[in-house]
């Protein structure tokens, strides 16, 4: 008798946890990892992106969450090991990676100043003697981050062009790994030059007499900093992204409460050969 009522129990069971299956929620897909580069404290970066964030994860249907390396070959290194499923970096590290890894370019960044195009600059301090190019030789020079495209690369192209030598003819300083740091370095005559993005002094007016300064050279322009899709990411995941970033048109002020906090007005459409004077301009200072 008892061995009779066991079994019933054990069917009992069975049938139970088969339609607790069958009628269970089907498990959440994982969440979609957007990585940047942490250009800010952890705690700012993820109050900038949180707009955007949630603006995605209503229009994908699945979350997205932010994804912050310690420094920038973190980014790298986070999609070479497919701990990230988007990404929105500066156009150096986006070549960078796509020499390694098969990501997809899914659209280009308008920012409030510089649009879809930016440039950097090279500046001095007005009571320096420096008002030329040619005055730089030897003169000590402070940039943002060797993988800082519009405080770094940008103005090492413009003096390899302007005929130097930019590993002997230039005394290299530490790394400031801000653009505000490198202003300040040449306000401060810390540094005789520094190469920043070109709209650096204006957002710094307020902050120290960037009338003493001038800019003795400006890069050719390059393209913004995109996003794309790694090959984690399904591809009608990256489709749907696309079309949710490209619903954001530049100077929509729909947009703003979305893109306001990063200081963009919104996106186009990008191909990734737009990036090929990048790679030139990377190869010829060694950064590719």
């Amino acid at each position: 008798m008892i061995r009779k009522m066991e079994k019933k129990i054990v069917a009992a069971a069975i049938i139970l946890m088969t339609a607790l299956v069958a009628f269970s929620p089907a498990p959440a897909d994982a969440e979609i990892r957007l990585v940047t580069v942490p250009r800010l404290s952890a705690a700012e970066l993820q109050t900038i992106f949180a707009p955007l964030t949630e603006y995605l994860t209503r229009e994908v249907g699945e979350k997205v969450t932010l994804v912050i390396p310690k420094d920038f070959d973190g980014v790298k290194d986070a999609v070479k090991a497919g701990k990230a499923d988007i990404g929105f970096v500066n156009p150096l590290i986006y070549i960078q990676v796509k020499n390694s890894v098969n990501i997809a370019p899914l659209a280009l960044s308008s920012e409030v100043k510089s649009g879809t195009r930016l440039r950097g600059i090279i500046i001095a301090r007005k009571d320096s003697g420096i008002t030329k190019l040619q005055d730089l030789k030897g003169k000590k020079f402070s940039f943002v981050d060797e993988d800082s495209p519009a405080g770094h690369i940008f103005q090492k192209l413009l003096l390899s062009r302007a005929g130097f030598d930019v590993k002997k003819d230039i005394v290299m300083l530490p790394y400031a790994k801000t653009h505000e740091n490198v202003v300040t370095a040449v306000f401060n005559k810390t540094a005789d030059a520094g190469g920043v993005r070109e709209e650096q002094l204006d957002k710094m007016k307020g902050t120290l007499d960037t009338s003493q300064l001038r800019i003795v050279g400006y890069t050719d322009y390059f393209p913004n900093w995109p996003f794309f899709a790694t090959p984690s990411l399904k591809k009608e995941t990256a489709d749907k992204i696309r079309t949710a970033l490209l619903k954001l048109k530049p100077n929509d002020p729909q947009n703003e409460k979305i893109l306001g906090p990063m200081r963009l007005t919104g996106f186009i459409p990008v191909l990734d050969r737009e990036y090929d004077d990048l790679r030139a301009a990377a190869k010829l200072v060694g950064a590719l």
